[in-house]
């Protein structure tokens, strides 16, 4: 058998997302019933939810978006916001997702009795200082239209999520960690089919220049790469490369260069193994200080303090 017949080549979004070690897990669901609005917090993290039962308005607080969910529709909400579920949005009588949730019961959180509306979520969560650059100028709701073959998909896949996660059955664990990755990206593919018209990372990587120079920023994060360097990637002049970027992905080029960098930093601090100086030189620093002046920006701590207590000192 050739062994070269599996590529080595790992997309953008799904280094990304292995840099990031995304997890998931169950949220409790909410199962409605009668005229009912419930105000939702900001929080970290995405959630793929999907609606079982019933129909209601989905509104961003800060009125960016609203969306009509009828039962089998599927909503990624990509976080950082407040944000609204009600049958009606001017009802002056409302309730409070962190007073409500935490009275769930097996799971499910109850308002009003239930027995009209049931959605169903799964939480993602992600590592580093990357999310904040790579997620920031997502729309706050992508919506999955339950007449999508899109929608069929997920739900099925959020229905065997759920089950497995209830299950406790072998190999348990390392299903749901494959699943989890699989339901993010249908949901992001879905996005990027319906010809989004804002500015994001993740439609930078639907740019055939752009993606190049990102490609090359993640997989040779280590070279010393200038302004001009990166042009000649995208074949672009050096303020037109500089120009497109900034407006495409949200960032500079560099920027973006030490975010990454700083991802992995993370990830071989957590691992423990090595010297702060060892690590400085293997994501582009030339002094140890350097780095921890560029890690302590970016990520808000200190080299140090972000070692596990059991690991190699520096």
């Amino acid at each position: 058998m050739n062994e070269h017949l599996v590529s080595d080549y790992i997309d953008p979004l799904s280094a990304a997302l292995t840099k990031m070690k995304l997890r998931a897990f169950t949220s409790v669901a909410l199962d409605a019933g009668g005229q009912w609005a419930v105000d939702f917090p900001a929080y970290e993290g995405f959630t793929l939810n999907v609606v079982q039962k019933g129909e209601c308005w989905l509104s961003m607080k800060d009125g960016s978006q609203r969306v009509r969910l009828r039962a089998g529709d599927c909503f990624l909400l990509t976080g950082g916001r407040e944000f609204t579920l009600a049958t009606d949005l001017s009802l002056p009588i409302r309730f409070c997702a962190v007073e409500l949730f935490p009275q769930a019961e097996q799971g499910t959180a109850r308002c009003n009795g239930g027995g009209d509306f049931f959605v169903l979520g799964i939480i993602f969560q992600f590592q580093g200082p990357l999310s904040s650059v790579l997620w920031s100028r997502l729309p706050g709701i992508v919506h999955v239209d339950s007449s999508s073959d899109h929608a069929a998909v997920l739900r099925g896949s959020l229905d065997r999520f759920g089950a497995e996660m209830r299950s406790g059955a072998v190999g348990r664990s390392l299903l749901l960690s494959h699943l989890a990755p699989i339901m993010l990206l249908q949901t992001l593919r879905c996005y990027l089919a319906s010809s989004p018209k804002e500015d994001n990372w993740l439609v930078a990587l639907t740019h055939p220049r752009l993606v190049k120079v990102l490609e090359a920023m993640q997989t040779d994060y280590k070279r010393g790469w200038s302004l001009e360097q990166l042009a000649e990637v995208a074949n672009m002049s050096r303020s037109g490369f500089a120009l497109t970027f900034q407006k495409k992905v949200g960032v500079s080029p560099m920027v973006y260069l030490m975010n990454w960098r700083m991802q992995v930093a993370c990830e071989l601090l957590e691992a423990g193994d090595k010297s702060l100086a060892l690590i400085a030189s293997e994501v582009g620093y030339s002094s140890e200080s350097a780095f921890s002046a560029a890690f302590t920006k970016i990520v808000k701590r200190r080299p140090g303090s972000y070692r596990k207590p059991t690991s190699h000192p520096a």
